[in-house]
């Protein structure tokens, strides 16, 4: 269910949705895919989709303006075998694995569309992710910069990415081990 106000432009919401479920992805294509909705659904050439999916191994992922000399163990990464990607959206560095899921939400962003809007549409985002965790029965909640907390520790982090076309991409990764 759409969070109330509608994030989607005057008359999108009727075009209809898609889902994806991809498990046991790498991280590479997953992260291309989610670029590639961003994309074509900013170009008015896809639904807005939610994608969910998990990678077939750890690997280590970095914001898009993070340095990931700083954040990651790079050498340690190469000689263990570990995928070093970096997401288009925001946010820190993370290891991802099987057992986590991941969540892709593509739709299409308006002109006008700048960072405080974007903000407010990842406080809607989270807002169905709180909604289906409180359901069962985890009590969680946004917290203010981009995650959800159980008993104010991180359970979700949270990023957004606005796509050349315009097209808005919400990541978002949940420890589900």
């Amino acid at each position: 269910m759409l969070p109330h106000p509608n994030p989607l432009p005057q008359g999108e919401g009727t075009r209809g949705w898609r889902l994806i479920t991809d498990d046991n992805v790498t991280a590479s294509f997953g992260l291309a895919a989610d670029e590639a909705l961003a994309q074509r659904v900013g170009m008015n050439r896809s639904q807005p989709t939610l994608r969910l999916y998990t990678y077939q191994s750890h690997c280590a992922l970095v914001g898009r303006f993070q340095n990931s000399e700083n954040e990651i163990r790079v050498e340690y990464c190469r000689a263990n075998g570990i995928p070093l990607n970096r997401r288009p959206t925001g946010g820190g560095a993370i290891i991802m694995g099987a057992d986590q899921l991941g969540v892709a939400l593509a739709i299409p962003g308006r002109g006008e569309d700048n960072y405080a809007q974007a903000r407010e549409m990842m406080s809607h985002f989270s807002e169905g992710l709180v909604r289906g965790l409180n359901q069962l029965g985890v009590e969680a909640k946004f917290r203010r910069k981009n995650d959800i907390e159980v008993n104010g520790k991180k359970l979700v982090g949270l990023g957004v990415y606005r796509a050349p076309s315009g097209g808005l991409l919400f990541h978002a990764s949940l420890l589900v081990d």
